[in-house]
Parts: structure tokens; C-alpha cells; sequence
């Protein structure tokens, strides 16, 4: 794959990744995803310690308790505003309740609603600027205006302030016209977009006679419950009249009207800040409140309408967050009652001091009972918990001015473009350039959590990561490709002429192969076909090429098996290292598993063989010595500039190459070393082995002990027999004591398991040295070491 191929489909697989996102992020597939991120952000920055100004009053269970089932005598709910402005002395109360005209039903006590309902209504005159009351868009359809009560957004294109419908809200004599501040309690569940509540709609407007007609139904539904005669209502002109035959009612109301209602937390603000509407003003990005001091508050507006709540804190019972119920606030108000009429100074004091701690400040009254489903998870609350903290947290939003931000659509795709490009560019390159790509992308991550907790911004995460880790990915991908692509190339274009592990080690450290090497403990395995010039008279040299390409493949897949690493094929000899260029710890046990396992395997060739009936006699009954050894060797690239090899020497390689020929002499097939046979058993391995002599090998001058090895092809029952009478007479040996030596060794005699092939076995050959010693006397100074004189 040529350059120019390469770095256009780099840059367009980059291209790809960032389109794709791009698309995604607009299509609302992500939105779920980007809502999880934006909740683990609020968790990294934590909640905000509370505003000592704001005090919850709870609608729980107690309370529900003290005031029976519903429908609620509505002037308990007055009796607690009462409470908490008048004594309390609160600055604020919003009510998080939709006191909507009550239904008939065998529950209610019509006369008891209708005067809690008055009630009500004298407590929302008398503090009408600092009461706000929850209206709602529930979806129900109005029967005063034929609307259904859906909440009409800007976006959808149904949003008219002359058709716009009027919530589910209090009516007369819960409110008046011109008394009583309403505030929308609503989420704009479409851009929240998931359980957790994050955007309200700030305000709807009106240009109807739908607020006036709100009034005139409860003046109707009221005095016609408590005169029992009908009321009617006239338009006049641009007036609604409202009156009874004998005059006792008489009202006359405006019929069109500009109308605001606000949400229920920006209502609050206003309220707290002794603010009309006539200091707000609505434009298409922001609401704009001018505060009593002349500065004035800009709140962003999301689609033109919506406001999104920065949570400041969720619901956490099992802190002081100021939350009292709404049983004790009425409990209160009826023991401050009661000393007052009993002129009870000292117990008036005490109810005035508790309700002290509600001056001045914000009130929020909400159901938190999870049985009134009035609930919501929020970013610090996966569990579902009261859902009036959202107005409490908005109204907190404003107040503090810690509106959160977002970028333009544009501003995210560029945010996209460049992180991607950086990403996936810095993936191309070195390892130092790769590590940077990851830093790069920590970073960025870092970025958005730092900007949110710090600053209010919410930066795109998800789809600028997800894109930076798709290009990343598969540019990197396509990188692999190219270079396992030149790999093979080269491993196929070498790996005929040289090591294929050489030809590994080369591709993947990208440097020319040098002159040189390294000490490293490694196993030496060297294998070679017993009789091989005699076999190789009795066949065609198309003969012997197949032969000896069969059995040098199976003995070389064999090794390899166990991650040795071929040397050097010498005609049918093989050389072999365990342990390098591959370092593992039990080179030992794979040296010896391997040996078993070629011996195993040559054992079902000669069958196969034998099967076939091609081959003659020799090449049937054909075997394998194996010589292993354990120690330090030189490895590296051994010969000349212009030519050399990858192999190993040294003292313990040629020390495995005697064992393989030392074989001969004892007539056993593999043999061993003390070093290896030690290094494998600490290992673990199960070897079936037994110690044959104590010897020094020609050309050394230090001992060393050799073992033979058995493989699975060698009958049991033989090998444990050989033992019980060999190992003892091995130790008679190592002492001189050559009669009972001699005695052992004739019994072992019987039970070699290769007698019935090999030339020679070890009893045989240590039972004649036996007689040698007997006739001509002990060798001098003897230490139990045989000094071999042959290679």
C-alpha cells in the first residue's frame, strides 16, 4: 500500500468518524448517554452547600396523617402560609401544590372545601406579593375553554398567547384577579431528554379572555355553592360581567388580558425580590429582570423558552438540609394559637421562637410522600426523590447567577473536527505520539469536568470522544494492516532462507540485523537420526529428500510447539534453543516435553510407515537420539559481515551435543542432564526418568550427572522394574562396590525397556565395566566419575 493510498484513506476515515458523530450527536440517539455524562460531572463537582435562605416544608407522611385523605381541607395549606409569613415571618412561600378546583364526590364535605377554599384565599390577599401557588399543564381538557391542558412549547409551532391554553390552576377564591402570583411547575421533558428533570418551561404568555374566564368560573362555582342560586356571566364589550338577580354579586372583570405565568422557581425569584412582571422582558435568547438596585439578571433561554436548572444539590434526608414538615408548622401555628387566647406569654414565646427560623427566607411546600408520585431522579439521586427540589435548585440557578452554558451547534462540530484530527493523527505516529493521542484525550475529558464544576460549561463529551476513538481506532487499524501486510511480505521473502523467529525479531524491532550477542540461560536440544548414513545407501535421493522432509516437519512442529526456536538443520540433526529469542521461564520443562513429544510422534511415523509398506526395514525400525542441556549460552547473530546466523554457543551447548552422542554409548534415546532434570522438576514437571551415570565427557574436565528420559512410547511396567533393580546398583557403582554393582546391573539387564532394539543398554554397559574393574582393579583415586574418551 503506497503513501499517497494511505493518507487519503487516513483522512477519510477520519472524515467518516467525525460526520458520523456529528450525525448521531444531532439525531438525539446520543441524548441518553450525553445525560449519564453531564450526571457523572455533577457527581465529580459534588453539591453546592445549601442556601441558609432556603427551608423546605414537607408535605410527608405526618402530614398527610394530621390532615386525613384527600381531597385536603385547603385551609390547612392556608393556616401553614399563615404560619409561616405571618409569625414566621418568611420572605417567600411557594406552594408546590396545585390547588385546582375541587370535584364532588361521598368523600368531600363541600361545606368545609368551600370555606378552606376562602380561607385559603384571604391568606393569598393578604400576602398575595409573596405566595407563589404550582399551576400545571396535566394534559386534562378544560372545561371552561373546551382546551386541553397540553403545555405549548415555541419549537412544536403551536405556541399562540391567543390560543395558548390555560393551565390546571387555583381559581376564586383561591386567587383573584390580579391577586395571587402563579408560577408552572412543569419539566419540558423533551429537552431533559431522561428520568433526571434538567430544563423547565420559563414562562407562557397570554392574549385571551382565558385568565379572566379561570375567575369567572370559580366566582360562579363558589357563589353558587353558598347563595344556591345561579350566576351569570355577560360579555359586554371588552368586559366579562358576573352577577346574581338581587345584585349581591356584581363583578366585572377585563375580558382579554396580557397574561404571564412564569415557572414556579423563576416565580419564586421574583417574588423574593419584590418583583411584578413589569421587570421582566422576554427576548429570544434570554429573560431579562431588572432588579430594585438597577442591575439586571439575564437568563439564558434554551429554545426560545426553556430555562436549564443547574443542580446545586439533590435530596439527602440523612442531612441537615433546613426541612421541616408541614404537620409540625401546623402543630405550631395551633399551640401559638391556643397561648395567645390563653394569653399564655411564656408559651407564645416558645412557638415564636421556633418560627423565627423561617425569617426572611425562601419557602418551598412540596408532597415528598412517594405515594403522591410527585418524584424524579436527580444527577446526585438515582432513586426517584420529591420533585419540588428542581423549583428550589432553579430558583437557586437564578439567584446565584450560575446559569449553565452550552456551545453552538457549530462550536460542538468543530469540537468534534479537532479533537478527532489531534486524536487520531497523534495515534499514527511513534509510541511517544500515541501516548501523547491518550493524554490528549484525558485532557479533553479533564477539560469538560473542570469547565463544568468551575465555570457552568457543559462541553460536548461523548461524541467528540467517541469520534476521536473511532478515527483513532481505525486509522491505527488500518496502520497494523499495512504493516502486517509489509511483515508477511518480508517473512515470506526470508522466511524460506532463514530462522522464521530471526525473521520475527527483525520485522518487529525494525532495525537490521548485527553482529553480536548476549549471555542468556537457555536449553540446548540437539536430535539426530540413529543409522542415517546406512539408511540413506538404501534409498533414491528423491527418497530421502520425502523421508527427511517428513520427519524433519513433524519434529519440527513438534518443538515448535512448545516455543522452541529452531537453530539449524545439519542433514537429518537438528538443533534447537528454549528460550530464546522467546524468554520464558521453564525453558527446561518445554525442552523435555518437547523430547518426550518427538519421540512419541516419531514412534507413530514408523507405524504410519510400516502401514504403508513403501519403506524397508531400516527406515521402519528408525529412531531418534535426543541430547538436552540447561545453562548459559552466547545467543546472537554469530559469522561474518556479509553472511551470518542466529544461533547459540558455549560450554552448556556443546555439552547437549555430547549428550546426544553420548546416547550411542548407552544405547538410551534421550538423555538428559542433571541441570535440566532440575530445572523442570522445579518447575512442576512430571518427567519418568531415571539417573544412568556420573561422567566427563570428552573435551570437559568437570563432572556432570546424566538421566535418561521416557516417553509415553515406553511400557510401564518395564521401566519400573528397570529402576527398582538399577538405581540401587547405580549407588554400589558410585561407591566401587563392583560385585553387588555387577549383581544389579546383570538383573536390570532383563527388564531395559529398549533392549529389544537398541544396540546397547545402560546395565550392559555399566555391568561391564563392572567385570573390567573386578578383573583389572579399580580405577585410581575413584570418585565415581567415568571419563569418557569418545565424543
Amino acid at each position: 500500500m503506497n503513501r499517497l493510498i494511505r493518507v487519503t484513506l487516513y483522512a477519510g476515515l477520519i472524515f467518516l468518524s467525525s460526520i458520523a458523530w456529528i450525525v448521531l450527536g444531532l439525531s438525539g440517539l446520543l441524548d441518553g448517554v450525553e445525560q449519564e455524562a453531564l450526571r457523572w460531572r455533577y457527581l465529580v463537582r459534588g453539591e453546592i452547600e445549601g442556601d441558609n435562605r432556603l427551608v423546605y416544608v414537607d408535605l410527608d407522611a405526618d402530614a398527610i396523617s394530621y390532615m386525613g385523605d384527600r381531597p385536603w381541607d385547603r385551609g390547612e395549606f392556608g393556616k401553614t402560609l399563615d404560619a409561616l409569613l405571618g409569625p414566621g415571618a418568611a420572605r417567600t412561600v411557594s406552594l408546590d401544590i396545585i390547588l385546582s378546583k375541587f370535584g364532588a364526590g361521598g368523600l368531600l364535605d363541600v361545606d368545609r372545601a368551600r370555606k378552606g377554599d376562602f380561607f385559603m384565599g384571604q391568606v393569598v390577599e393578604r400576602y398575595q406579593e409573596r405566595v407563589v401557588l404550582a399551576v400545571a399543564y396535566t394534559g386534562v381538557s378544560s372545561s371552561i375553554s373546551g382546551d386541553t391542558a397540553d403545555l405549548p412549547l415555541i419549537r412544536d409551532g403551536i405556541y399562540n398567547p391567543e390560543t395558548n391554553p390555560f393551565p390546571e390552576s387555583p381559581t376564586f377564591p383561591i386567587i383573584d384577579f390580579e391577586v395571587g402570583r402563579l408560577g408552572i411547575a412543569n419539566v419540558d421533558e423533551e429537552l431533559s431528554r431522561g428520568s433526571i428533570p434538567l430544563f423547565v418551561p420559563a414562562f407562557v404568555e397570554f392574549s385571551s379572555p382565558r385568565y379572566s374566564y379561570q375567575i369567572v368560573d370559580g366566582l360562579k362555582r363558589y357563589y353558587l355553592g353558598a347563595l344556591g342560586e345561579e350566576i351569570s356571566s355577560t360579555v359586554i364589550g371588552e368586559s366579562i360581567s358576573v352577577k346574581t338577580d338581587d345584585g349581591f354579586v356584581n363583578v366585572e372583570l377585563p375580558l382579554n388580558t396580557e397574561h404571564s405565568i412564569f415557572s414556579l422557581g423563576l416565580e419564586t425569584f421574583l417574588a423574593a425580590h419584590s418583583l411584578g412582571h413589569d421587570a421582566v422582558r422576554i427576548s429570544e435568547d434570554n429573560i431579562s429582570i431588572e432588579l430594585e438596585n438597577g442591575d439586571v439578571t439575564r437568563v439564558p433561554l434554551v429554545e426560545s423558552q426553556s430555562i436549564e436548572v443547574n443542580w446545586f444539590e439533590g435530596w439527602d434526608l440523612s442531612r441537615d438540609n433546613s426541612r421541616v414538615s408541614m404537620r409540625e408548622v401546623l402543630e405550631r401555628a395551633d399551640a401559638l394559637s391556643q397561648a395567645a387566647q390563653a394569653n399564655d406569654a411564656a408559651a407564645k414565646a416558645v412557638q415564636l421562637e421556633w418560627f423565627s427560623q423561617f425569617q426572611d427566607k425562601v419557602i418551598f411546600i412540596g408532597p415528598v410522600d412517594p405515594l403522591l408520585k410527585d418524584i424524579a431522579p436527580t444527577p446526585f439521586n438515582r432513586a426517584p426523590v420529591p420533585r419540588v427540589a428542581l423549583h428550589a435548585n432553579l430558583y437557586r440557578t437564578i439567584e446565584s447567577g450560575a446559569f449553565i452554558q452550552r456551545l453552538s451547534s457549530p462550536l460542538k462540530a468543530a469540537c468534534v473536527v479537532v479533537l478527532t484530527l489531534l486524536v487520531a493523527l497523534l495515534a499514527l505516529g511513534s509510541a511517544s505520539a500515541r501516548l501523547g493521542s491518550i493524554l490528549v484525550l484525558i485532557s479533553y475529558i479533564a477539560l469538560t469536568f473542570l469547565a463544568f464544576s468551575h465555570a457552568n460549561w457543559v462541553l460536548p463529551l461523548i461524541t467528540p470522544v467517541g469520534s476521536a476513538l473511532l478515527a483513532a481506532l481505525s486509522v491505527v487499524l488500518v496502520k497494523i494492516g499495512s504493516e502486517e501486510w509489509q511483515r508477511r511480505r518480508i517473512k515470506n521473502l526470508f522466511g524460506a532462507y532463514v530462522s522464521p523467529s530471526l525473521v520475527n525479531e527483525m520485522v518487529e524491532s525494525e532495525r537490521d540485523p548485527e553482529l553480536g550477542g548476549a549471555e542468556a540461560e537457555v536449553t540446548a536440544l540437539f536430535s539426530d537420526v540413529e543409522g542415517f548414513s546406512a539408511l540413506s545407501e538404501e534409498l533414491k535421493p528423491n527418497e530421502l529428500v520425502a523421508l527427511m522432509n517428513e520427519y524433519l516437519g513433524a519434529m519440527t512442529e513438534t518443538f515448535q510447539a512448545e516455543q522452541g526456536t529452531l537453530d539449524k538443520y545439519i542433514g537429518d540433526a537438528i538443533v534447537t534453543m528454549f528460550g530464546m529469542p522467546y524468554p520464558v521461564e521453564d525453558h527446561a520443562v518445554r525442552a523435555c516435553r518437547s523430547a518426550i513429544a518427538m519421540q512419541e510422534r516419531h514412534a507413530a511415523l514408523r507405524e504410519r510407515w510400516a502401514e504403508e509398506g513403501r519403506w524397508p526395514e531400516k527406515v521402519i525400525g528408525m529412531r531418534t537420539r535426543i541430547g538436552i542441556n540447561t545453562g548459559v549460552a552466547v545467543i546472537g547473530n554469530m559469522g561474518s559481515e556479509m553472511r551470518f546466523n542466529y544461533t547459540m554457543m558455549g560450554d552448556s551447548v556443546n555439552l547437549a551435543a555430547r549428550c546426544e552422542s553420548g546416547a550411542k554409548s548407552y544405547g538410551v534415546y534421550t538423555m538428559i542432564t542433571a541441570s535440566t532434570l532440575e530445572a523442570a522438576l522445579r518447575e512442576g514437571a512430571e518427567l519418568r526418568h531415571r539417573r544412568l551415570d556420573r561422567i566427563v565427557v570428552k573435551g570437559r574436565t568437570q563432572p556432570v550427572e546424566i538421566y535418561e528420559l521416557w516417553d509415553r512410547s515406553v511400557d510401564s511396567d518395564a521401566v519400573r522394574m528397570c529402576r527398582e533393580q538399577y538405581e540401587p546398583a547405580l549407588e554400589f557403582y558410585f561407591q566401587g562396590d563392583w560385585e553387588s554393582a555387577l549383581a544389579g546391573f546383570e538383573a536390570s539387564l532383563e527388564h531395559e525397556p529398549s533392549k529389544a532394539f537398541a544396540p546397547t543398554t545402560p546395565s550392559e554397559v555399566l555391568a561391564s565395566r563392572c567385570r573390567e574393574f573386578i578383573a583389572n582393579g579399580s580405577p585410581e583415586n575413584w570418585d565415581g566419575v567415568y571419563r569418557m574418551t569418545k565424543k
